[in-house]
């Protein structure tokens, strides 16, 4: 059982339920007689810087308080300061908008009980993935759901579903689907216009997305999912399929799994991880698992 926990907390998240939840954690992790430090976040970013400065410090836990923008900073931050091996343990209390990481690693909803299981100091080792010098938690994503997430990124007024509905209507617009070469562990190459091309280390993405249900966060490998290049009306019938995972079996769809992935382009691609954009202008991607690379508590 730790003795000691760095919080880092995102005051913004949840449209403040991390500063609300914030009073019942601190008692649950104070009652276990642990040292409890608080630190909240003040712009992109430093909850990486964070983390990495807490992770070198000795800090033996740092638990973040967010969503999952604020865990995939996190993780980046303790990846940064690991020997290469392993990590300072990772604890998550989900009170962000979509929590994907959370629910897939089966972080209790409820700040209370997801303290007391951080507490409790019982761990797991599971995946990452990286992608160039970034680390992932839950998955990397080219094409329409990367565009949609620039997009998205342009409005912070809205939340949730709501901002995502409101860029995939600006996107659809102008959306050409852009002809990507995927390569799979260096053998089998798919090359041609593609919708969408997800790595996935979990299965849920976008807050409710089950882009690549099958995936497991401690399976040691990626679940890839490729979509053929559709026009703006079949788009808009197969988005709704990947909100249950149904997609899985068109023939538009093609799954695989791997351990390293290769993404090349002609085309300038927009590329997010974790939902955090990476890039606007990529054209070459290496992607690969780092299996069970990071300490996770509760």
């Amino acid at each position: 059982m730790p003795d000691r926990f760095y919080v880092i907390l995102n005051p913004t998240a949840g449209r403040g339920a991390a500063t609300r939840a914030w009073p019942t954690v601190r008692a649950v992790l104070e009652g276990t007689g642990a040292r409890v430090e608080l630190a909240e976040t003040a712009r992109h970013g430093h909850a990486t810087e964070l983390a990495e400065a807490a992770a070198r410090a000795g800090w033996p836990a740092i638990v973040a308080a967010g969503g999952d923008g604020t865990v995939h900073e996190v993780a980046n931050g303790l990846l940064r300061a690991s020997d290469g091996v392993t990590t300072a343990a990772l604890g998550i209390v989900p009170v962000g908008s979509g929590n994907d990481f959370a629910l897939l690693a089966g972080v209790p909803r409820d700040p209370a009980e997801a303290a007391r299981r951080i507490a409790a100091g019982v761990e797991r080792r599971v995946d990452v993935g990286r992608v160039g010098d970034r680390w992932f938690t839950n998955g990397v994503g080219v094409g329409l759901d990367a565009t949609v997430a620039v997009e998205a990124n342009r409005n912070r007024r809205l939340r949730g579903i709501g901002i995502y509905l409101w860029a995939l209507a600006r996107v659809l617009r102008s959306f050409r689907p852009p002809v990507l070469r995927v390569e799979i562990d260096g053998g089998e190459v798919m090359e041609r216009p593609m919708t969408l091309a997800t790595v996935g280390n979990g299965g849920r993405h976008g807050g409710g997305f089950w882009i690549c249900p099958a995936a497991r966060i401690d399976d040691g490998l990626l679940d890839v999912c490729l979509c053929d290049g559709l026009g703006t009306l079949r788009i808009l019938r197969f988005l709704p399929k990947t909100l249950r995972g149904t997609h899985v079996g068109e023939s538009c769809v093609h799954m695989r799994t791997a351990r390293r992935v290769r993404i090349t382009s002609d085309t300038p691609l927009p590329v997010h991880a974790d939902g955090e954009i990476l890039f606007e202008d990529a054209r070459e991607l290496e992607i690969e698992i780092a299996a069970g690379r990071l300490r996770l508590l509760g």
